[in-house]
């Protein structure tokens, strides 16, 4: 049985190549399978693998000797290496997908799954400001903002991004979904950026500020990105009336020039921070652009939080 267990995932991946390997793929599976049914192994497969590698080590009769006397200790040596670091390999992958990092909760050891994941591309975003280059947190000014959470939470989130960017669109349920997680430890600033590259970006900038007179900035804010790819000239209003205001104000407001400022000054704050694209998040001094997974933003949270 112990040959066979260790032959038989060498077969299987061998067998994907070879019609020969799919053959002895077979008979490891049914010496195993007899085995664990508590019936003998007829198949003589043991044997063939012990006089195949034997007559493979004749160029050294010594070490030939030793193998083919010591057999079924060797068999039992790979075979506990083989289960054992498949025990650490599926921890890791455990430990990776709940806590972020294979060694477990709050280690900072080396990771291969981090090697891998650095050498993937980075995420895409949406970008017409400039090329890639330095951020400067500590340029960005959140006084004024809209704040989505509690205005007393330890910790606060900072979001640029943009109303017609499909990827902060994408990036929505994970921030809330965190919100949620960490109601009261975390609150969000977001700092929208309308990026030319998509059309009503600035005409959504300015409804989301008319919104937020009548404090509806939040509700204003989901729908327009659940509905953006309905963006148009008359769905402004229409999305108004849909959180309750008042159509006939709220197109007062949007038809106005009350809010070119505030949304040219937002915009030169964003590339004053070096924005490059959206959606890019902030956790104090740390950075991400691109639309996040749960786990890298939580992780992130997470670590911030214990400082």
């Amino acid at each position: 049985m112990v040959i066979c267990l260790i032959a038989l995932p060498v077969f299987l991946i061998l067998g994907i190549f070879s019609v020969k390997y799919r053959l002895l793929a077979k008979e490891a599976f049914r010496c195993f399978f007899k085995t664990v049914t508590l019936k003998p192994c007829d198949t003589g497969l043991d044997q063939k693998i012990k006089s195949e590698i034997t007559a493979r080590l004749m160029w050294w009769p010594p070490l030939a000797s030793i193998f083919y006397n010591r057999f079924n200790v060797i068999s039992w040596v790979f075979a506990i290496l083989i289960i054992t670091s498949t025990f650490f390999v599926g921890q890791g992958a455990y430990n990776y997908a709940v806590y972020g990092n294979c060694n477990g909760e709050n280690s900072n050891q080396f990771c291969i799954f981090n090697v891998v994941r650095a050498e993937q591309p980075e995420k895409e975003a949406c970008s017409k400001i400039e090329n890639e280059h330095e951020l400067h947190p500590e340029k960005i000014k959140i006084d004024g903002y809209p704040v989505r959470g509690d205005p007393d939470a330890k910790l606060t989130m900072v979001e640029y991004g943009c109303f017609g960017c499909p990827y902060t669109k994408k990036a929505e349920p994970v921030v809330r979904g965190l919100l949620k997680e960490f109601a009261g430890d975390v609150n969000l600033v977001y700092y929208n950026v309308p990026l030319s590259i998509h059309k009503y970006s600035i005409e959504a900038s300015k409804a989301a500020s008319c919104a937020r007179e009548h404090n509806k900035y939040w509700e204003y804010h989901d729908i327009l990105l659940e509905n953006q790819d309905e963006l148009s000239d008359g769905s402004f209003a229409r999305f108004a009336q849909e959180i309750g205001l008042d159509e006939k104000e709220f197109s007062e407001c949007f038809n106005s020039s009350k809010y070119d400022n505030y949304i040219n000054e937002s915009y030169n704050g964003a590339l004053a921070v070096g924005i490059y694209g959206t959606p890019t998040f902030f956790i104090n001094n740390v950075s991400l652009v691109g639309p996040q997974d749960y786990r890298t933003l939580k992780k992130m949270i997470k670590d911030e939080l214990e400082k």
